[in-house]
């Protein structure tokens, strides 16, 4: 790679990392002193292993994407926004520039699927084939600044290369959205690429449409947004590995609580986005409580800590600096929050 290439890649990702910084939030949220008592445990619940989903936003969408293809078995579909392809950043942060904003060269979503086969061979993710049954849906704003649109397409490309039926990927990309969650009632304007990374775009209402997406027609939502719960996520992995913040939040509706067979959505947070930033402008805000409410549906939020990650500005891992397997059922990240939700499950 010539010098000028490499210099304009290095130029993007701190120009990326500028529009990442943080002017604004939630409620305040800190991660725990190690001298506080400790929050609860995350404890057993009825879910149903098979009806698992993810979601997320930039990074976070391309560590929900890792998990999917991961455990692919294990889940139901995933939501895409402002993510891309599997495998995009090949263990390198000059490729993850590109991965981000996009050129005719790269990313290449078929070459990438090809990328992956050897993984599925080795056991290291699950079957390839089991992809054909997911439900995807990808979201793209025409304002973002921080994800071009070209990475969201070719993530569809890797997925049509899986061959995941045509009605069964959403791609979305008319709003003038900025790079964020798109909730009614959101922090930022439509167009704003600025945090908390939560804008309002009308009545576009996007936790509803991945939700509904991925599992089909759903009760009405609760009028109100009910509040995550904070959990204990110490016991999944040694943070100084793993990057995860001391306590995690989940939202399990009363219905579940009472014993109820309930699927679960994860929700990967974007860099800077952690409640430790942002405060409940995503495990409230964002508006999957209110659908989760009266569907059966346990919402999962795994935290990042800004001082224990891998990475400084607590965005997931899907470059590799936790690890080679980082992409893999091996991985660091990918394992703990693996363990949630069998934890979850009753199955730990």
């Amino acid at each position: 790679m010539g010098w000028v290439v490499r210099c304009f890649l290095v130029a993007l990702i701190a120009f990326v990392s500028v529009l990442a910084s943080p002017s604004g939030g939630g409620r305040a949220a800190t991660d725990a002193p190690a001298d506080l008592p400790a929050v609860p445990q995350l404890t057993p619940r009825n879910m149903v292993p098979a009806k698992t989903s993810a979601s997320g936003l930039a990074a976070g969408a391309f560590m929900a994407i890792q998990f999917h293809i991961a455990h692919s078995a294990e889940m139901a579909g995933v939501g895409l926004i402002s993510g891309g392809p599997y495998l995009c950043a090949a263990e390198n942060p000059l490729l993850a520039a590109a991965c981000m904003q996009g050129n005719a060269l790269w990313p290449r979503g078929q070459s990438l699927y090809e990328a992956a086969q050897p993984l599925a061979a080795a056991g290291a993710i699950d079957p390839l084939a089991r992809l054909a049954e997911a439900q995807v849906y990808l979201f793209s704003g025409r304002a973002d600044m921080v994800v071009n649109r070209k990475a969201v397409e070719e993530a569809e490309a890797f997925y049509r290369a899986a061959h995941v039926p045509a009605n069964r990927i959403r791609m979305e990309t008319g709003l003038d959205a900025g790079n964020g969650f798109i909730a009614p009632g959101g922090v930022n304007d439509c167009n704003a690429n600025r945090s908390p990374y939560v804008n309002a775009c009308g009545d576009y209402d996007q936790a509803g449409r991945i939700l509904s997406h991925i599992y089909g027609g759903l009760n009405p939502p609760a009028p109100d947004l009910p509040a995550a719960s904070a959990f204990d996520q110490t016991p999944f992995g040694d943070p100084a590995r793993t990057g995860l913040a001391p306590t995690g939040y989940v939202y399990v509706p009363p219905a579940c609580a009472r014993g109820a067979a309930c699927a679960v959505h994860i929700v990967f947070h974007g860099c800077r986005q952690s409640a430790s930033e942002v405060g409940d402008a995503v495990t409230t805000g964002a508006g999957f409580n209110r659908w989760a409410a009266n569907n059966n549906l346990i919402v999962l939020y795994p935290q990042l800590s800004l001082r224990r990650s891998a990475d400084p500005i607590a965005c997931w891992d899907w470059v590799g600096n936790t690890g080679t397997d980082y992409a893999t059922k091996g991985g660091a990240q990918i394992a703990a929050v693996h363990t949630m939700l069998t934890t979850l499950a009753g199955q730990r």
